[in-house]
């Protein structure tokens, strides 16, 4: 029977019980105290509705023991908020089943081997941290469908996920895209050929994902109007925002890739070292110091700065609040790498060289920074002619 319609697990005819006020509540949990250790596991946390109030409440056994009771302060009318109350009482019913021990089949307890399966797999901090983030969202949905064990796992409940996550609010009210669900679904098949190695289940279903991305809007290119109404704002925000702004449209790196150690930066042989761009260590670069950066880097090295700059927590969402803030919405800090490329090519430099400054791996993903204008290919418009 559904929990949320306020009707108990029942282990007896003559306990089930459909909660409609405190006292039957307090009868209820009275005999649930009369449980064996084991019986009661059956019995985990629960949501429910009180008579005249508007919020579900929430039954959980506390860490004595004890069977509490208290209200989640999630409105019932709220589909939103219903599903943040069962968001809760499955995060505490795994709270008691990790107490207890009491997990799935042979490979319950995600929480016993997948951290450590991330930490082994990923050499990159950047690349654990992105996979650690999925799995957060991936173990929440665990806890709320309860699928304690890869065993548990289908093709079909997998592609369930999708729809949960696209679907589930943050408490800014706001949602994931698609293409995000997809990917915390790859990193579960990754998890789950893991389980596969380990013996915790014999088979992965979702070894070989068939699921349609959604086509990522392309970023656009700044305008020169654009990059001066930016500067001028940008004198109102802390000094952070300002140098990461002039690094990168200086040199089109991304924005983790702002932050520089000093003894990257070569005033003798005028030139800058990106110690770990994306794809790690393994792929460091250098580039020759554009004219417009030495001022800045001369201050920061007379200061005696170890880093260029230093991160608050989420930049990447403090420049999207500073785009919304300065009512240009359609940009993002990316698009000064789209602009430093074409910009590239405008000036006519050639594409290996472009691609070596920029540190693009391919062709393919050097092309996809391009904006062809009309106005570039004008003068070759009558290029080819054909006899009369």
């Amino acid at each position: 029977m559904e929990r949320v319609k306020g009707i108990e697990p029942s282990l007896r005819g003559k306990w089930f019980r459909v909660v409609i006020n405190g006292r039957q509540r307090s009868i209820f949990a009275f005999k649930c105290s009369k449980f064996t250790a084991q019986t009661a596991l059956r019995v985990l946390s629960s949501i429910y509705r009180k008579k005249h109030s508007p919020f579900w409440f929430i039954q959980f056994i506390d860490s004595d023991g004890k069977r509490r009771n208290k209200s989640t302060e999630f409105r019932a009318a709220d589909p939103g908020e219903t599903m943040k109350a069962r968001t809760l009482r499955a995060q505490m019913e795994a709270k008691e089943l990790s107490r207890t021990g009491t997990v799935g089949p042979l490979g319950g307890n995600w929480d016993a081997w997948v951290p450590q399966f991330l930490d082994h797999h990923c050499d990159n901090p950047r690349t654990r941290e992105r996979y650690a983030d999925g799995w957060k969202w991936i173990a929440l949905w665990l806890q709320v469908r309860k699928l304690h064990s890869p065993r548990d796992i289908t093709y079909r409940n997998a592609l369930e996920y999708i729809d949960w996550r696209t679907a589930y609010k943050k408490k800014s009210g706001k949602t994931v895209g698609r293409n995000t669900a997809i990917f915390e679904l790859k990193t579960l098949s990754m998890i789950i050929g893991e389980g596969v190695r380990l013996g915790h289940t014999e088979a992965n279903p979702l070894v070989s994902l068939k699921l349609r991305k959604d086509k990522a809007a392309k970023k656009p290119e700044l305008l020169d109007g654009e990059i001066v109404a930016i500067k001028t704002a940008l004198a109102e925000e802390p000094e952070w925002m300002q140098t990461a702004f002039e690094i990168a449209l200086h040199t089109g790196c991304r924005l983790r890739e702002t932050r520089i150690p000093m003894s990257c930066v070569d005033f003798a042989e005028n030139k800058i070292t990106f110690p770990s761009p994306k794809g790690g260590e393994d792929r460091a670069f250098s580039i020759p110091m554009p004219t417009a950066l030495r001022p800045l880097f001369k201050a920061m090295a007379e200061t005696k700065r170890t880093f260029t700059l230093e991160f608050p927590f989420q930049p990447s969402r403090r420049w999207q609040q500073f785009f919304i803030k300065v009512k240009m919405p359609h940009l993002c800090f990316h698009c000064l790498r789209v602009t430093y490329v074409n910009r590239l090519r405008r000036a006519g430099v050639p594409r290996e060289a472009a691609m070596r400054l920029v540190n693009h791996a391919s062709d393919l993903v050097h092309r996809i920074y391009q904006r062809e204008k009309v106005a570039d290919v004008f003068k070759w418009g009558d290029a080819v002619t054909f006899p009369h």
